[in-house]
Order: C-alpha cells, then structure tokens, then sequence
C-alpha cells in the first residue's frame, strides 16, 4: 500500500485560501463561537497591529478531497478541501474578511469570498444556505442560533472595523502577519486522528468527539474502513440534533436542556442506559451495567472495554459498532421528537416547561419514546413519578427505577409490565399516605408547588387555560396571609403566633398572582388584598378576592382549602388506577405506644432537645422513666447527639416506620392522646 505521509506548513491567511475552496461536511458541528470568540479575535488583531508582531490562530486540519472547481469568471480553479478541524476558526476568519470587503475593500470579495458562483467557504448542517444569503447580501433573518450567530458575528465585525478606520492595515496585517499551521491529510481516517492528536482549539475534545476518533479508528484498524461512513453520518446527525435541542430548549424555556449542564456529553449517558445492559447481554461482554454511569464511564469503560473485547471476531465487533451507531442515532432522534413536541402539545409543554421535568426521568422517556411506547398513560405515570418522588420528597433515588426499568426497556418492550414496574417504585417512595403527609404541611418551597396550584385551577374551571405558559411565568406563589405576622393574637382562629407560622405554609394558605400584582400587597392582611386578587386573570385567585370581602379568610379556610388540594392532588398524580379513601394500615401493636413519640419528633424534624421530648412523651402517656426504652436495645430508635447530650436524634429506621404509617398515625393521633390524658 501506498502511504502518503501528511503535509504540515506554516501558512498566513493569503497563503491558506489560495486556489482552495473549504467544506465543512455535515457530520462536523456547526457554528457555536459567541462573543466571547469574536472579542479575543479582534483583540488579537489589534495587538498585533499595535506591536507589529505576527500572531498564529491555530492548526487547521484539512483533507484533500482531489475534486476541483473552476471559476471561469477569473479563470482560476480551486482545489475543494474538506475542514476537520478548525471550522470555528476559518468560518470566523471567513466573516471577517466578509466585513472588511463589504466596508470598502472589494478587491478582498474576489480573493476569499466568492469567485462566480463558487463560495470559497461552505458550511454544512443548518449553516449552509444562510452563510450563502449572507455573502449575497440577502440580510438573512436567523430562525436557530447557530444562523443567529453567524449573523451577529459579522454585524460585530463591521462595527468594530468601521470604529477603528484605517481597512488597509488590518487588511495587510489580516493577510500577512497572521498564520495558521495548515495539516493536510489525505485519508479521512487519518483525519480524524490528526483531528484528536493535533486538537488546539483552547479547550478539550467532547467525550462525543473523542467516541467518534475511537470509533473510525476501530474501523480502520480492525474493519477495513466498513463503517466509516456509517460513523459520519451518525455523528452528523447528532451534532445537528443537539443544536435544534439546545434551540427548542431556549425558545421553550426547558431549563436544564438550555442549561449549561446539558453538553452534548449527557446525550452519551442518557443512551447508555438505554442500550448497555442489551448490549451486555447479547455480547456476553465482561462489564456490569453501572445505574451511576458517568459520561466519562460510557466511553472509558462501556465502549473502549467492548470494542476492546470483540476485536478480535470482526464479525461480532462491525455487529456490535454498527448497533450502538445505529441505536444512538435513533435515541438521539427520539430525543429531538419530544423535545419538538415541547412546541405544539400541551402535555409535553406542561411536563417539560411548566413542571420541568427531572434529568433522572430523561433516559427513561426517551427509551419509551425509541420504543414506540410513549402513550398518555405513560406521560401520566412519568408526571407522577417527577411531582411525588423528585419534587415534592425531594429526594434523588434511582437505583430500582434504572436497574428494573429504564435499563431493561430494549430487551422488554412490555408496555404494562414498564408501567408496573414504574408505579412499583412510586409506591416504595411516596405511596399515598407519604404523598398526602407531606402535602398536609408546611410545603412553601417545593418545586411542585406551583405547578400543583396551576393544575388545580383547570380543576376548579374546566375553561381555565391551563397551556398559557407566558401567564405561567408571570405568576408567583403568594401568601393569604402575610409570612411576617403583623397580627395581634388570638386573630382569625389562630390562637398565637407558633399557631399562625405553623399555617402560612400550607397549600390552603396559597394562590398563584401576577408578579406585578404581588409587589403591591406586600404584608397586608387578606381583606386589605381582596381588592388586588380580584384583578387576577387567575380565576381561583379572583374568586378568593370576592370571598374574602364576603366571608372573610381564616385558619378553618386554609384546613378546608389545603384538604380540597390534597384530595385533588391524590386523584391528579394518581399511582393505582382507582384511588380509593382506604383505611390506612395499622402498625404492629408493640410499635403503638411509640411510634406516636417517633411522630412527635419527626414532625419537627427529627431532632428535639431533651425537654421537648419529654413533653412529647408526657402528651402520650409516657414518665420520665419510661422514655429511657427509647435509648435501650441493639438497635435503640432514639440517641442522643455526640455532639450536644441535650438534643435527641430519631434513628432513620424509626422514621421510616413513620413514614410507612404516617396514614393511620394522623387519624388517631389525637383519640391516642385523648386516652393517655
């Protein structure tokens, strides 16, 4: 075999665009330099301007494609060159030239820009065209940000060209004093290599980058180049869904998708949880399916430890690369779909805007989306699993959902078993007795809650538009009456001030308001309010306003209106299929007597001091005496803190003893205490 040795020369820009066309194919990013960018580079001119000295802007890759195009206009041909790496670069490079020629130096138009009909530069992706009818000057109006920024970047160019005068000297010093270190390559998968090993561009390669570098290499080494072109086209296409994502993301205000925590490195770990334990199994590969997987993980030890492990049975490892390309191409798809739908369905809309939706739940509706099993039932489930077991506990637990679901969902496509298996793992961290427990108290605070008050409104009034997201994000969670208390007490069924702030937390105490409207009742109490809650376009809120200068407001309302919201909510974000006001279970009568002191002490939190326990104790029958059982025992429910004897810690087991009765706690609490007193 042949074997042309790569070519690397120091050239400046003059020398760089000479006799060649630039392509940057399709499965290279498209443009995301921002002004951050486009201010270093003009900075970087200006100072070399200002101390006449050369500046180098990086390697650009290059692969020779041996296609040539001939300007007839000119007569000239040009030798096309596929960009591997550098396109950020000589695409902003591009711009500026374009800047410059259109400020008074046409002479740069005929150079770098466009000879005839050739374009000296073509992007790929969603930049193609747009690039194009900005060089005609057409004023293009961008649609996506990357066109978006195209745009804007030359629009900074001209400014600031046009502020500092003087087109020749920064045309001379653009041209002659500016280099990059060209690398030409002539085999693709050499360039890819190169575009890994000679990578300048100020910061590391995406773990996306470096599983498409491993990849095309295992192709070359191992598969004579069979999936070369699989592994292009793939990677296109993920490149350009991530950005029609991120797109979709900002305009629909999906706030983790628009995020800087969602990189193109999380699609690489949403998927393996789709794929992996499939894949495991079918390749009796050596590695265990991780729930914790980090991106990082996926390539290192996921991918790399299989490819490493089938390379040598090209049969099973071309089978093997062309799956997860494949597979990952469709998840990604599935990614973009719902994410697409985010702009026309309410339900999706409401799942991912208004509620916003838990990155934990993402690897899982995805994968049922790839299935073909993402049905309303589904989208029920999956709204009640982020409200009850990420929102309103607030707790992160995945291990069951990722080992028994999300993971097996390729290998079992058992729509009703999945559904089983996700209502299993609801009820294991907020069954109904939980859910309505802490939905009872203080809950101010939680993300869930203003959802939960939007959803009650379409309750309240079927012709409420619950898919109004700029009403949505106009509206705050207000207090009926006031979080600072400016009352004299007993005021309103409260009895005292501990009374009052136990109360203005709960749910029967809110209501969703304009935040404009919000500012201007401050701490008044609820009859000075009225007036402004009629002015809601909210229409409980408005209602409520009438009520109160009809009926005044009070502690009983606020029980009344939060058990309303606690049955709705019971109904709404449903587990079993028919919820039903059950007798809740009963504890083992040994646990009787003390599990209503457990719930003294979780109620305020799981930690007392000692005289708040005893009078706990005191309110269940207990002496002083009798509470040392609580301390005694190989596994006591209660210890002291090592760090302050006078503070007494309820162990976690107990809490979950409370947690696990916490129904039939709450309705014979008070008979409990009656017959000990």
């Amino acid at each position: 075999m042949l074997l042309v040795k790569p070519s690397a020369q120091a050239k400046n820009v003059y020398e760089l665009f000479a006799g060649k066309v630039f392509r940057v194919p399709d499965y290279q990013r498209n443009y995301s330099w921002t002004r951050k960018n486009w201010e270093d580079f003009w900075n970087d001119i200006k100072e070399g301007m200002l101390t006449n000295t050369e500046h180098y802007w990086g390697t650009i890759t290059l692969r020779a494609t041996g296609k040539q195009l001939y300007c007839k206009e000119k007569d000239i041909p040009f030798n096309v060159y596929e960009v591997v790496d550098g396109q950020q670069r000589i695409t902003t490079i591009y711009l500026f030239l374009l800047a410059l020629s259109n400020l008074g130096k046409p002479a740069i138009r005929d150079n770098f820009i466009k000879c005839g009909n050739i374009y000296r530069l073509e992007l790929g992706g969603l930049n193609n065209q747009f690039l194009k009818d900005l060089v005609d000057g057409k004023n293009p109006q961008p649609e996506i940000k990357t066109n978006k920024l195209l745009k804007e970047a030359f629009e900074y160019f001209k400014n600031q060209i046009r502020s500092f005068g003087n087109l020749d000297e920064i045309s001379r010093y653009l041209q002659n004093v500016t280099f990059s270190l060209e690398f030409v390559v002539q085999d693709q998968t050499l360039a890819v290599k190169a575009f890994e090993s000679l990578n300048d561009r100020g910061k590391p390669l995406t773990l996306l980058d470096k599983t498409k570098s491993f990849l095309m290499f295992y192709s070359l080494r191992y598969l004579k180049n069979d999936l070369n072109h699989l592994i292009n086209s793939v990677f296109g296409n993920i490149f350009t869904n991530y950005d029609l994502i991120k797109e979709v993301g900002e305009k629909e205000g999906i706030d983790y998708v628009k995020s800087i925590r969602f990189s193109e490195d999380e699609l690489l770990r949403f998927f393996y949880h789709y794929f992996a334990y499939y894949a495991i199994n079918k390749y009796s590969l050596p590695i265990g399916y991780d729930y914790d997987a980090t991106a990082e993980d996926v390539f290192e030890i996921f991918l790399k430890e299989s490819c490493n492990f089938l390379k040598n049975d090209s049969e099973k490892l071309s089978s093997f690369i062309k799956e997860f390309l494949e597979n990952f191409d469709k998840f990604v798809s599935a990614f973009r779909n719902i994410i697409d739908k985010v702009r026309t369905e309410c339900k999706f809309k409401k799942l991912f805007s208004f509620l916003g939706l838990n990155t934990r739940i993402y690897p899982l509706i995805i994968s049922l989306e790839v299935e073909g099993l993402l049905d309303q039932r589904m989208l029920n489930i999956i709204e009640s699993l982020d409200l009850r077991v990420y929102k309103i506990r607030g707790t992160d637990p995945r291990a069951d959902l990722y080992r028994n679901t999300i993971s097996k969902i390729k290998i079992d496509r058992n729509s009703a078993q999945i559904y089983a298996s996700i209502k299993d793992f609801i009820d294991s961290f907020m069954p109904d007795t939980l859910f309505q427990h802490y939905l009872s108290g203080s809950i101010y605070g939680n993300p869930a809650v203003k959802y939960i008050l939007w959803e009650f409104e379409k309750q309240k009034d079927s012709s409420f538009d619950d898919c109004n997201y700029e009403l949505y994000k106009d509206l705050q969670i207000e207090h009926v009456f006031p979080e600072k208390a400016t009352l004299s007490f007993p005021a309103y069924g409260f009895q005292d001030e501990q009374e009052y702030v136990s109360n203005i937390h709960r749910l029967g105490n809110l209501c969703l308001l304009e935040e404009k409207i919000n500012k201007r009742i401050q701490n008044m109490v609820p009859k000075n309010k009225s007036k402004y809650y009629q002015q809601s376009k909210v229409p409980r809120t408005k209602r409520l306003g009438y009520y109160i200068d009809n009926q005044d407001f009070t502690k009983n309302k606020i029980n009344e209106i939060t058990n309303e919201i606690i049955a709705f909510c019971l109904k709404r974000w449903k587990v079993n299929e028919n919820v039903r006001n059950n007798y809740p279970i009963q504890p083992p009568s040994w646990m009787i007597p003390r599990i209503f002191v457990w719930y003294g002490i979780y109620s305020r939190g799981g930690v007392v001091n000692r005289k708040e326990f005893h009078e706990i104790g005191q309110r269940y029958g207990y002496n002083t005496h009798g509470l040392g059982g609580f301390f005694t025992g190989n596994n006591p429910s209660l210890r002291q803190l090592e760090t302050d004897e006078n503070m007494v810690k309820l162990q976690e087991w107990a809490a979950k003893e409370v947690e696990r009765y916490i129904g039939w706690i709450k309705l014979n609490e008070k008979k409990f205490r009656r017959t000990m007193t």
